[in-house]
């Protein structure tokens, strides 16, 4: 009876060493995506041509609620050719953090897509010349733009982190994940 005793009271602490031993370990935390409030795009081109044009979520892109949108119309003369540099910010934070170096200093994980509906004739912009990657792939952070016709359209712009096609046209092609979708209305005169 002793030796059943004894080998039970090893038993039980054997167990409870092992228990006590082999605590759960704590998942990490995931790195924290860096809140995105607004994209901004200047547009520049011949004549002293230069304006900026906003799209501005007050809790973020991509959060639960959006709370205050505010988003510019392009509005651009017809048939002239400007160039486009696109700038990310969190205007939630006080001072107001530039996330754009952030994003250049990724290039290699992050692309600017830029679809315009319609994608040709009256109310339609086109694309060219974006700025590439340490790859030589399209990362479009400044880019050729061109205005058609006297029109109104829609811009919608992606900022996709770790896009799987760099060189795809549409947001499903580019896989990834996607940081901001801004959708601009256009109006070219």
């Amino acid at each position: 009876m002793k030796k059943i005793a004894l080998v039970s009271a090893v038993s039980i602490l054997a167990i409870s060493m092992t228990m006590t031993s082999c605590k759960k370990k704590e998942d990490p935390k995931p790195d924290e995506q860096e809140l995105i409030t607004t994209l901004k795009l200047s547009v520049s081109g011949s004549g002293g041509f230069a304006k900026t044009f906003t799209y501005k979520v007050e809790n973020g892109f991509g959060g639960t609620t959006s709370g205050t949108v505010q988003i510019d119309t392009i509005k651009l003369p017809a048939t002239q050719t400007y160039s486009m540099t696109a700038e990310v910010l969190n205007e939630k934070a006080s001072p107001v953090v530039n996330i754009t170096d952030e994003v250049i200093a990724e290039k290699d994980e992050h692309l600017l897509l830029y679809i315009s509906t319609p994608s040709s004739g009256a109310g339609s912009l086109t694309f060219s010349n974006g700025s590439k990657d340490s790859k030589n792939l399209p990362f479009n952070q400044t880019i050729t733009v061109a205005s058609g016709a006297a029109g109104s359209g829609k811009l919608q712009v992606n900022l996709i982190h770790a896009p799987s096609d760099k060189t795809a046209t549409t947001t499903t092609g580019a896989g990834g994940e996607t940081d901001v979708e801004a959708i601009f209305p256009v109006l070219i005169q």
